[in-house]
């Protein structure tokens, strides 16, 4: 069970449907600025290097662009947590409860839908996990065809997500 579920069951047990997503909001969205606002009104996150925000509500963790064209994860108290790996000019997909981060080192790793990370950054490129595995490479290259991309590696390891 993923933190997202957890969260909306725990508030759905207690409360009901309709705060289960009470986390910080968007209460502006422009170019100049994205600004997510608590429940009383507080702001959580004014931040001018945040050029688009891919949540308008955060339970646990957010998605924003920054000005770099890098996409973050933010937590409900704003804080940054680690870059997100891009794909179809949005965050990556969650995948088995997963999705892949990159670090400061430009290496792939994973984390969950709480904002933990879960596989350090530290392979050179890692598919999703799908039923439970991901595809991973040491090493390689990105080649580029067209307007796509694709990794190229002789050697590839198969991982298994813990359960």
């Amino acid at each position: 069970m993923n933190c997202l579920t957890k969260l909306f069951q725990q508030k759905r047990r207690r409360i009901g449907y309709i705060l289960a997503f009470s986390g910080p909001m968007i209460s502006k969205r422009d170019s100049s600025d994205i600004i997510y606002k608590n429940l009383q009104g507080k702001t959580i996150v004014k931040n001018k290097k945040y050029t688009i925000a891919f949540t308008d509500t955060i339970s646990s963790i957010g998605f924003v662009g920054t000005r770099k064209g890098e996409i973050v994860c933010i937590n409900n108290a704003g804080k940054e947590l680690f870059e997100v790996y891009k794909i179809d000019n949005g965050p990556d997909y969650v995948s088995d409860g997963l999705f892949r981060i990159v670090g400061k080192n430009s290496k792939i790793g994973f984390a969950d839908t709480c904002g933990a990370i879960v596989i350090p950054p530290v392979f050179s490129y890692a598919t999703p996990f799908h039923n439970g595995e991901a595809k991973v490479s040491f090493g390689g290259k990105n080649e580029k065809q067209g307007e796509y991309q694709s990794w190229k590696s002789n050697l590839w390891f198969l991982i298994k997500k813990s359960k």
